[in-house]
């Protein structure tokens, strides 16, 4: 989703002349000379309402979210009755990464003033955030009703119902945001990524025309040509689609950060880590601990959300998707013991593991929803399973596996943006995928009884046997429900969320259709 909106600051009419020459200079030298300015005044106003909405401004214009808060959150206080103020003290919060205190301060800008469509907007995007899609949806409706033309509303209205599994109503959503706007990439792009969408040849010219206009900026023409090239794949123009997505790859690149051979080294730290303290046989361990907790692990595009939404499908399962839970546990315990993860491994304790497993399980367990099975489908968990392995021994890991040129390819021609900064470069993406399998066969060697690979070739191949063999992996009962997991009604927000509402279809390759184009990307698979 995109950032929160800032609330309109008309210009001043009569206002206080310093704040108005702050904002001039602001203008014309940047936030150095605007800060000068208004800092003698912000010590001996320190209540000055204008003052204070400069100075969070500012703060936010050079990066420093948490000190704008400061300032949003002083001047609510200062006007409890300024929805434009709690508008954007919340867009702040949330820059912050505060989604919580944002929703507070969305849903008071809404009560104070129920006509502002911004504060709308934002608590749309606050509640999708925080995994509410149909009360997202209803916030959006609020804002398309104040403002009809609103396209962006709409776009994000559709996503939303996407995510409901209303995938007609997205549709139907996203023509109406295009009759607004016909150049509205985002919309476009919600367009061409909805289950089994096929675009009329006009449309396609549309989409092409898009992205030829000379006014797109770079970064807009890269968003939309990862859609045209999956257009121009469909229309058999393979060439075509290669070349638009080497372009669109290239702009992402450039403009992220990525260092393959850090990673590597530190999938061999952590490999290490765990060998050298590798005491899975302690009599401390409970090995019942995290029993029913099932990680699905793998590369981005290897049929893992398809998995997760066989399992979501049967009575005693809730998803819990996407999460960064593994991640926080064991960044928390960097910072108490002072030293990054995996350095302080070969210290931990098994009453240390049980501790930092416990509080796993207290951060999902409201999502358990009193189930018996809980899935966590945080992909780069491969690189922490043999803490996870300590922490939850009673846990099940399913490794998600597709063909490696498959997966790469996919990855090739999504747009993640900032999500998975590995996959605009053919070295990069291979160097990840090979990281992926070695990290994996390590980890099979020590717990294979726990481990199994559920390969997505072989589900789409025979899906009952495969079905069976997942659910007896995770220790369920087989349920015929889950053959029919397209039926499955829950939330799903990953790139696949329109195709696993779908009936599963024979799988298809498709990199061979590119030939001698895909190479490079071969090549780089197969280097030692």
């Amino acid at each position: 989703m995109t950032r929160p909106v800032a609330t309109p600051v008309p210009a001043p009419r009569g206002g206080d002349p310093l704040v108005a020459a702050a904002r001039a200079a602001w203008s014309a030298r940047g936030t150095a000379a605007a800060r000068a300015l208004i800092a003698p005044a912000l010590r001996e106003r320190a209540d000055d309402a204008a003052l204070l909405r400069l100075a969070a401004e500012l703060d936010q214009a050079d990066g420093r979210p948490e000190r704008a808060a400061e300032h949003w959150q002083r001047l609510r206080a200062l006007r409890p009755r300024d929805a434009a103020a709690a508008n954007d003290a919340g867009a702040c919060l949330a820059a912050c990464g505060r989604l919580g205190d944002a929703l507070a301060a969305f849903r008071d800008a809404v009560r104070l003033d129920a006509g502002l469509a911004a504060a709308w907007l934002n608590l749309g995007r606050a509640l999708d955030r925080s995994g509410d899609a149909a009360a997202a949806c209803a916030a959006f409706e609020h804002a398309i009703a104040l403002v009809p033309a609103h396209a962006d509303a709409r776009v994000l209205r559709a996503e939303c119902l996407k995510t409901l599994g209303r995938i007609g109503d997205a549709e139907a959503a996203l023509r109406e945001a295009l009759r607004i706007d016909a150049a509205s990439v985002s919309a476009w792009i919600a367009l061409a990524r909805l289950r089994g969408f096929r675009m009329e040849p006009a449309e396609i010219n549309a989409v092409a025309r898009l992205h030829a206009d000379p006014g797109l900026t770079e970064a807009r023409r890269a968003d939309l040509g990862f859609v045209y090239a999956s257009l121009l794949e469909t229309a058999g123009r393979h060439r075509d689609a290669f070349a638009v997505l080497r372009d669109a790859n290239a702009v992402r690149r450039r403009r992220i950060g990525w260092n393959a051979a850090a990673v590597g080294a530190l999938v061999d730290e952590i490999l290490a880590a765990f060998a050298a303290a590798d005491t899975t046989a302690d009599a401390e361990v409970d090995p019942r601990r995290g029993a029913g907790v099932v990680f699905l692990v793998g590369m981005p595009r290897s049929g893992s959300t398809l998995a997760e939404q066989i399992l979501a499908a049967h009575p005693q399962v809730a998803a819990g998707g996407e999460r960064e839970d593994v991640f926080r546990v064991l960044q928390q315990e960097s910072q108490r013991r002072g030293r990054r993860f995996p350095t302080w491994v070969g210290d931990a304790s098994s009453s240390d593991w049980a501790r930092l497993g416990d509080e796993y399980l207290r951060r999902v367990a409201t999502e358990r929803r009193g189930r018996s099975h809980f899935t966590d489908k945080t992909l780069a968990n491969w690189q922490t399973l043999g803490a996870i392995r300590r922490m939850l021994p009673g846990a099940r890991v399913v490794y998600c596996v597709r063909d490696p040129l498959e997966t790469c390819w996919s990855c090739y021609k999504r747009d993640f943006g900032e999500a998975q900064r590995f996959a605009y470069d053919f070295a990069e993406l291979a160097a990840f995928q090979r990281d992926c399998e070695r990290a994996m066969r390590a980890w099979r060697a020590r717990d294979a009884e726990r481990i199994r690979e559920h390969r997505y070739e072989a589900l789409a191949g025979d899906p009952v046997a495969a079905v069976r063999a997942l659910l007896a992996h995770v220790g369920l009962d087989f349920d015929a429900a889950c053959l029919r997991f397209h039926e499955a009604a829950r939330e799903v927000r990953t790139a696949s969320a329109a195709q696993v509402r779908a009936p599963l279809r024979p799988a298809e390759p498709v990199a061979p259709r590119y030939g001698a184009l895909l190479d490079p990307l071969r090549a780089a698979l197969a280097a030692p």
